[in-house]
């Protein structure tokens, strides 16, 4: 006995069986299979079965936009084989024979060649039209999944269906994949089909992206076979375009956070720098133990402020003390790092030349700055205090490619932090590591020791004098 599917716009196949003598195609109702396209006429082309059941061909009645038989138009009765493909519009009809599956070889393997691949696109190639359409506009991998499921579950007609990623470890969890087969499919870029499985690799170039593994039940349906095969290869396909193309824009959109997460804290010419090595080994800077100065700058009386000015006008001031100060931290190329009224800069060793020198010459500049246009409201002008501090501390990126944040730890950090109090008002106090290397660039005088929280000895402390 022979079956036709069909297949249409909405990419799910209808079977029918066919019986000795004629079945008539069509638009109209009256039509055993009803094909409801714009480009079918309403009697449009029939399967005639031979008494014996054994010969199937295909007559155009005289339609309008014709019949094709595996992308040839016809004008004659044609005879049919299995896997023969009759499209009328934009459907597609597909010649089967119910074979029963004690009869159909149980494994075969099909290798992921180009020639299979441009065969299989040939026959369905109305239909990756629409898989096409269906997927083009989607712009998240989760989604993806889920529509690449929906549509290989309607047009294969498979009860189950899994979209395993390369990177994906549910392939060990799945426990009614074949994991010998998948395992195959996977390293021999081959397609491996059982009566009810399939392991379809998604692949671009030589690589493998993905692993379709679709099983249909045999009880209530007809057994994988070549014309099936062929299905899946061509969706596989444009699946491997659409995995590539969300790859390439999730790349992409990480690139661009790198780069902005980056350009907050570096130079622009140490964040290109950063970028490229971001590029080679797919890091950013980790933590390691580096010989810094740091200075530390914030607003005094931040919080009083914040209450009488609002929310609004002090925001502004805080965006315009940042901006400064971040022009000026880049302008004497350190790093910086925001601290809610405050700001951190840091000056590595083995970026910054004279790094002392720079931290310092970068608090007198702000102060100066800030002494000048740091008006907050009539008769008001803005207080800060800088301390700065030269040590060894642990420098670098921590957490995630999602959300990474850079660091500076260690005690010169923590001292540096807790003497900036004692540098207000508009002030540049130093630890004796800093003032031992900017001795001859700077006037300064001793300030005293101080017993700072969390450390047993003292901090002797210098002020750095304009």
């Amino acid at each position: 006995m022979w079956q036709v599917i069909l297949r249409t716009a909405d990419l799910q196949p209808h079977r029918f069986d066919l019986e000795v003598g004629e079945t008539r195609i069509g638009r109209s109702p009256t039509n055993t299979i009803i094909v409801d396209d714009p480009a079918a006429s309403r009697q449009h082309a029939k399967f005639l079965i031979s008494e014996d059941g054994k010969n199937i061909s295909v007559v155009d009645l005289n339609s309008t936009n014709g019949t094709f038989l595996n992308s040839d138009r016809i004008s004659n009765p044609m005879q049919l084989k299995i896997g023969d493909n009759i499209r009328i519009g934009q459907a597609l009809l597909v010649i089967q024979s119910l074979t029963p599956a004690s009869s159909v070889s149980m494994k075969r393997s099909h290798s992921y060649t180009r020639e299979l691949v441009l065969e299989s696109m040939d026959r369905h190639a109305v239909l990756l039209y629409e898989v096409a359409r269906k997927l083009n506009p989607v712009s998240d991998m989760g989604t993806a999944i889920s529509e690449i499921v929906r549509i290989i579950s309607n047009a294969m007609g498979v009860d189950e269906c899994h979209v395993i990623l390369k990177s994906d470890e549910t392939l060990i969890g799945l426990a009614k994949l074949d994991h010998m087969l998948a395992r195959k499919a996977i390293r021999e870029l081959s397609a491996e089909v059982t009566s009810a499985e399939m392991y379809i690799p998604v692949v671009v170039g030589d690589e493998t992206l993905a692993l379709i593994y679709m099983k249909r039940l045999l009880s209530d349906t007809c057994p994988f076979d070549r014309s099936d095969l062929q299905l899946a290869i061509a969706i596989s396909y444009q699946v491997s375009l659409t995995l590539h193309r969300l790859q390439v824009m999730s790349q992409m959109r990480e690139e661009e956070n790198i780069k902005q997460m980056l350009m907050r804290v570096f130079t622009p010419l140490n964040a290109e720098k950063f970028i490229r090595t971001y590029e080679e080994t797919g890091k950013l800077p980790e933590l390691e133990e580096q010989k810094v100065t740091v200075m530390f700058s914030d607003i005094a009386d931040s919080t009083s402020m914040a209450e009488k000015l609002g929310a609004n006008q002090f925001a502004a001031i805080l965006s315009a003390y940042y901006e400064t100060a971040t022009e000026i931290i880049f302008k004497h190329n350190g790093i910086v790092k925001y601290l809610g009224d405050g700001i951190l800069a840091i000056f590595p060793e083995k970026n910054v030349k004279d790094h002392e020198k720079e931290a310092v010459l970068a608090a007198r500049e702000l102060i100066d700055r800030l002494m000048q246009t740091g008006s907050l409201e009539k008769g008001r002008k803005a207080v800060i205090g800088v301390a700065v501090n030269t040590g060894d501390v642990m420098l670098g990126y921590v957490g995630s490619k999602e959300r990474a944040e850079f660091n500076v730890l260690g005690d010169v950090v923590n001292v540096a932090f807790h003497l900036q109090g004692y540098a207000r008002p508009n002030k540049i106090i130093a630890c004796s590591t800093t003032i031992a290397a900017i001795s001859n660039d700077f006037r300064f005088k001793r300030v005293g020791a101080f017993n700072l929280k969390g450390r047993v000895q003292e901090v002797q402390a210098f002020e750095v004098l304009p």
